[in-house]
């Protein structure tokens, strides 16, 4: 082992005491030699092979030999400084990263890597890259803004942004990376990077002709490029991991500067691996990877998980990128490739892998996810830069596996962790974790990272308040608070608890509306620069589907509140006071920044009953809000509204409004007298509406002066007997007085005796979540209520104290006797129990039922969803229930089945689950272990479902049971083999043999039918005929009111039948057996009612109504073609027709026929075989020029001029063409109609012009 003690450490020290002066007097003039501020131009603006935007962001010019002397100075550490997003020069205390062998860095000095830490705040970090080409620098903080980045743009103008600006990718990128199950521990606590060792390792980087060529074309530009992405990786590396890259001296041998020539043609992971072996050898590295550039390409592959010091497979890792620079190249691709390199695997769950490390939601956001990248379910379009807790623990252990690379001591301190303590919260409800954690080492900076830890298949439709298993909440950067709420508090403000189909950048966090276990780990980082250290710990939050949602119902509307009022804050307890939560108190929080902070205390430690008054303090605010926290816990409600407070003039403030005493104790009360507005008179103090004989003396008895402390002696408490006193103290200036009410409430230690009230003594048939009930005394604050197996309690089963009047007991069991007494207690004292009252529980019976309807087929088109429902018919509370189920389905992970009771509630039993594995043969049962994957089947055994089957406990059996099988992906299919349901209920399961719903105790008066055999209301077989055993025959009548229509029946079963026809005035009964006529029917609808009998079997009486019809009439439409040509009739009536033209028949059956037509007139007759239908007739006259009618002509002429119906402009003129009148017409058929009646005898002649048709007609006028 190598002991290293760095230079930047010495320099730390020495800079706090030695150079400080000296260091300011020099820093104006050192800062402005190489940075120049510049305008952002066009240029700059548009990072086009990046999808950079930075339109906002600040512009440096860089004097780079200014900024080449500070870092070639001779001591270790230098000064060099780099600007901030304001434009602000920060100067970092930096020393070279030896990122470079001691002969790689001598063969090309002018490449170098640093790293640094801010002089004047330690939570600054900077790396940065130095080279022919130019500076690139990351600089890092802990926190949700993540790194700011400082990138050279090609005008030579630097510009800062951060990973936000960056465009959404719209190239997929595909790891090739196969899935792989490493072995590693599942205790994970305390076992990260705290063994103070960094582990460097040899990197060999090969870069393929393209990479080179987009970087510029040489060797020396290549590894310019890849120094700028190893260092960013190793900032990543070495804080997260404590690992560190080395790049060995010979990786220029693989930088290749032709495309053409390089061994790169396709298969990158094994030619890789095959180029690094052969040029390289596998003793000269220890990881091995390809840079690539492919435009239009986003592309990896690790080659195995868990590669590193592996011949054979060490090299296999590869990276391709349209534009490979940037954190869309070092992060997102080769740090995500290297984590897989190292033994990591995916983190993201928008798809199965099968893993047990799928905790983010959907595509994830860590450097192991896949953010931005996966459509509908990207929570981001980038990863951040930082390893998810399951990868590094992933890694960790794969590190404990090899032994190759160079271990070095740090004198670096791992920080320290309080150990985590699980709670159980209501559901629907916010909570906020806590760390709390520490570090000898003074200049470390610890972060923290809370992330929840739940494996499970979350996309963005299944993502939500009602999901069962997986990610609730995303994975967010560590930062400086050790707190974490959940949701944000922004959003917990806002009332924004749950979300649903969350977007690209939304929130992805919601509380869980369901009973299900979060479980979260806190990763504690020290940040320190030369190789970090972090512990961690991992703790579980319960969330019971018995209690909540924990919501204030107060102060829900917009108000104002004066200084020095008492207000009285309400909440919903909603079980939350009761096992398994158990929160006996609560405290009150003030927030006047709209609930940024609470930091205000209103009350503390009260008891959680809903319900507490508080007094106003004098402060002035408009964004008040209020928090009530439950003590010893960490769920919390804020009210909806915010309010305002306005200043009092006197404010007499109370740490309370009720005081408590003790018989023949005195009370001392005080509160602190402030003022406010600029009030400085002389108040009074006073008492009003003392009980006779109780006196108050106050002192001092005035004040004039903010912040006085007076004291009120209560006296003559002795006097008084048990009760609640309400007093009002005064206090009285010249102009102002102020009121409050306290409650005075005296207690003695004389009880008087408790009345068991219900259920009665001797109570039999008791549910377990019987409600046990008691007399109250005024004297009393307290019960405690004792529950016992035996008359004499020496076997107590439930021991609990609560405020009220009643409890509900949680650990009975049924068919069992118990006995209960209540003592009453106040801070006086308790008193005896009462008398003991005992009651027996509810006999717990049990059955199971198939369901009937199975198997069903999951078809392996599109996504199915199946139902198989189950139905009980006896109204008993359910105790216990158990799924049994049997489903044939490959890819497990497509599934989601859930079950749903008559009242509604719903329980998921698998959610996305168990990958590509196939098939589920199961019991699903509360009591059982949750399920391990399996290979055949996937889930088997008796196992614990995802969700909670107890949500069905004390609800009804009766009604309808739905189990539902979702299939979310095409291609897999399967079957619902069975499905049946263990239930075990309070109270008696009625007989039922036969299984047919009639009880056998009751109504049953056929015992022993068949299974599955139809009975009527009395238990008796219900036989029917088969669906196809009648065929029914009908005729129409010929004509209307001939009344020849007829029916006919012909039975299928040999069987004595009878039917009644009734309908149309006729009721006619009538038995037969082979067939069944009857003639002479008007047109109407009749009812046929048939029974059948074949002696001993009578069948359920079939009815049905039958229709005879009568013909309507012949109905002939015509429409002629725009040509004249064709003409086409649409028929109705009839079913087949005979249709004459020009004397030719046709005889047709369908309904629409189409003619020719000759020149001329044409007859066109259609008629039917039913001569009451009557005859269609009509003539179609064709002419290819217009036809005048009649000519000569009288009066009225009609010109056909084609089947067109527009307007026309008719103009009339002399045989010697002399113009007469001209009138528009519109067409009507096709036809001019002209009055010609005024004109005189003659020749004349029509000439006609319309949109479509014109022309000139001779017309004879006689």
């Amino acid at each position: 082992m190598i002991l290293v003690k760095s230079p930047l450490m010495i320099a730390k020290l020495r800079l706090v005491f030695t150079i400080t002066i000296a260091f300011l007097s020099f820093s104006g003039v050192a800062q402005s030699t190489y940075w120049k501020n510049t305008e952002l131009n066009g240029t700059a603006k548009q990072f086009s092979t990046q999808r950079l935007k930075v339109n906002n962001s600040k512009a440096f010019k860089l004097d780079q030999e200014q900024l080449l002397k500070a870092l070639n100075g001779s001591e270790d550490s230098k000064i060099v400084y780099f600007p901030d997003e304001t434009g602000e020069l920060i100067p970092f205390v930096v020393e070279d990263a030896h990122l470079f062998t001691e002969e790689l860095s001598l063969k090309y000095p002018s490449i170098k890597s640093y790293k640094g830490i801010a002089l004047h705040d330690v939570t600054k970090q900077v790396r940065f890259s130095v080279s022919p080409k130019g500076i690139q620098s990351t600089m890092m903080t802990s926190g949700e803004n993540g790194a700011l980045f400082m990138q050279k743009s090609t005008d030579d103008i630097y510009v800062l942004y951060r990973r936000t600006e960056q465009e959404k990718s719209d190239i997929n990128f595909v790891c090739k990376t196969i899935p792989e199950v490493l072995e590693y521990s599942q205790n994970l606590t305390a076992k990260l990077v705290d063994d103070q060792t960094l582990r460097k390792f040899r990197v060999a980087i090969s870069a393929s002709g393209e990479y080179t060529e987009f970087h510029g074309g040489t060797k020396v530009d290549a590894l310019a490029a890849i120094n700028a992405t190893l260092t960013r990786i190793n900032a990543v590396f070495e804080r997260d991991l404590a690992i560190t890259l080395e790049l060995i001296t010979n990786t220029d041998l693989v930088i290749y500067t032709d495309p053409d020539t390089d061994p790169y043609t396709g298969s990158l992971s094994s030619q890789v691996q095959n180029t690094l072996t052969s040029v390289i050898g596998e003793a000269n590295y220890d990881i091995g990877h390809l840079f690539n550039q492919q435009d239009n390409t986003l592309d990896g592959n690790s080659g195995f998980i868990g590669a590193v010091c592996v011949d054979g497979r060490k090299g296999s890792g590869y990276t391709t990128l349209s534009s490979p620079v940037g954190d869309a190249f070092d992060i997102d691709l080769v740090a995500h490739e290297m984590g897989h390199q190292f033994g990591a695997n995916h983190s993201f769950s928008h798809t199965s892998e099968g893993t047990t490390v799928q905790v983010e939601p959907a595509s994830g956001t860590t450097i192991m996810g896949y953010a931005g990248i996966t459509g509908n379910n990207n929570v981001a379009n980038n990863s951040d830069d930082y390893f998810h807790y399951v990868s590094i623990v992933q890694i960790r252990d794969y590190l404990e596996t090899i032994s190759c690379g160079e271990t070095v001591v740090l004198t670096n301190s791992p920080p320290t962790l309080s150990a985590l303590t699980d709670y159980s919260i209501p559901k629907g409800t916010p909570f906020v974790l806590t760390g709390e954690a520490n570090d000898v080492d003074a200049g470390d900076v610890l972060s923290y990272a809370w992330e929840q830890i739940d494996n499970g298949i979350v996309t963005q439709s299944t993502f939500g308040p009602t999901n069962p298993a997986g990610a609730n909440f995303r994975s967010l950067p560590p930062t400086l608070d050790p707190e974490r709420y959940f949701p944000n508090l922004t959003r917990i403000l806002e009332g924004e608890l749950t979300e649903t189909l969350p977007s690209v950048g939304d929130a992805w966090e919601s509380v869980s509306n369901v009973g299900r276990d979060f479980n979260f780990s806190l990763t504690v980082r020290d940040n320190a620069l030369n190789g970090g250290q972090s512990v961690s710990d991992e703790m579980t939050v319960s969330v019971s589907n018995e209690a909540g949602p924990f919501l204030i119902t107060s102060q829900n509307t917009q108000e104002t509140f004066e200084a020095g009022s008492v207000q009285t804050i309400i909440w919903d307890v909603a079980n939350t006071d009761v096992a398994p939560i158990n929160a006996e108190t609560v405290t009150i929080l003030l927030s006047t920044d709209s609930g940024i902070t609470f930091t205000d205390i209103l009350a503390e430690n009260t008891p959680n009953d809903g319900s507490h008054s508080v007094i106003i303090p004098n402060i002035s605010t408009s964004t008040g809000k209020i928090m009530v926290k439950a003590d010893d816990n960490i769920f919390f409600a804020v009210n909806d509204a915010g309010f305002s407070i306005t200043p009092s003039e006197i404010v007499m403030n109370f740490d309370q409004v009720i005081f408590d005493v003790c018989k023949p104790n005195d009370l001392d009360v005080s509160f602190n007298y402030e003022t406010n507005l600029g009030f400085d008179e002389e108040s009074t103090f006073t008492v009003e509406d003392l009980p006779a004989g109780l006196t108050a003396t106050f002192t001092p008895t005035t004040a004039d002066a903010t912040d006085t402390e007076v004291n009120i002696a209560f006296e003559g408490i002795a006097g008084l007997n048990v009760g609640e006193y309400p007093v009002k103290v005064v206090a009285t200036s010249a102009t102002v007085t102020k009121e409050i009410t306290l409650q005075v409430r005296v207690f003695d230690d004389d009880f008087e005796d408790i009345i068991l009230v219900a259920p009665a003594d001797g109570f039999e048939n008791a549910s377990t979540d019987v409600l046990l009930e008691w007399g109250t005394a005024i004297g009393n604050t307290q019960y405690e209520i004792e529950i016992a197996s035996d008359a004499i309690f020496t076997d107590v089963v439930e021991s609990v104290s609560v405020n009220g009047s009643s409890y509900t007991p949680t650990l009975l069991d049924n068919n069992s006797t118990y006995f209960w007494r209540v003592k009453p207690k106040n801070d006086c004292g308790e008193g005896d129990f009462s008398e003991v009252f005992s009651f027996s529980t509810v006999q717990f019976n049990c059955t199971t039922k198939t369901a009937s309807d199975t198997p069903l087929a999951i078809s392996s088109s599109g996504t199915p969803v199946i139902t198989s429902t189950l139905i009980f018919l006896e109204d008993l509370p359910i105790a216990d229930i158990n799924v049994q189920l049997d489903i044939e389905h490959t890819f497990l992970a497509d599934l989601v089945v859930s079950l749903t009771s008559p009242a509604g509630t719903t329980v998921t039993l698998v959610s996305n689950s168990c990958g590509d594995a196939s098939d589920i043969n199961a019991i699903f049962d509360d009591d059982s272990p949750a399920f391990d994957c399996g290979v055949n089947p996937g889930i088997g055994g008796s196992v614990k479902p995802l969700g909670t089957l107890s949500s069905f406990n004390g609800e009804s059996i009766l009604g309808e049971w739905t189990l539902e099988v979702k299939d979310n992906a095409p291609s897999d299919g399967g079957s619902l083999v069975s499905f049946a349901l263990e239930v075990c209920v309070e109270g008696d399961f009625r007989p039922d043999a036969d299984n047919d719903g009639v009880f056998d105790d009751g109504d049953d008066l056929c015992l022993n039918t068949p299974e599955g055999q139809e009975v009527d209301a009395s238990g008796c077989a219900i036989y029917r005929f088969p669906p196809e055993n009648f065929v029914i025959t009908l005729e129409s009548e010929t004509c209307s009111d001939n009344n020849d229509g007829s029916l006919s029946i012909a039975p299928k079963l040999a069987l004595d039948y009878q039917v009644t026809v009734t309908g149309n005035d006729l009721s006619l009964t009538q038995n037969f057996s082979n067939s069944f006529n009857l003639a002479n029917l008007s047109s109407g609808t009749y009812t046929l009612c048939i029974t059948g009998s074949d002696g001993l079997v009578v069948y359920q009486e079939y009815c049905v109504d039958v229709q005879i019809t009568e013909p309507g009439p012949l109905n002939v439409t015509s429409k002629v073609a725009d040509d004249g040509s064709l003409v086409t009739l649409d028929l109705e009536g009839g079913t087949l027709y005979t249709v004459e033209l020009n004397g030719i028949a046709i005889q047709t059956e369908d309904s629409v026929v189409q003619l020719e037509l000759q020149k001329g007139i044409n007859t066109l007759k259609v008629y039917t075989s039913i001569a009451c239908q009557g005859v269609h007739e009509e003539q179609i006259v064709f002419y290819e020029r217009p036809i005048v009618f009649p000519n000569p002509v009288i009066d009225m002429v009609q010109v056909y001029v084609g089947a067109v119906e527009e307007e026309v402009v008719v103009r009339v003129f002399s045989v010697e063409g002399r113009y007469i009148y001209s009138k528009t017409i519109s067409l009507v058929d096709g036809v001019i109609q002209m009055d010609l009646s005024s004109l005189a005898a003659g020749i004349y002649y029509l000439k006609y012009d319309g949109g479509t048709i014109n022309g000139t007609t001779k017309v004879i006028k006689e």
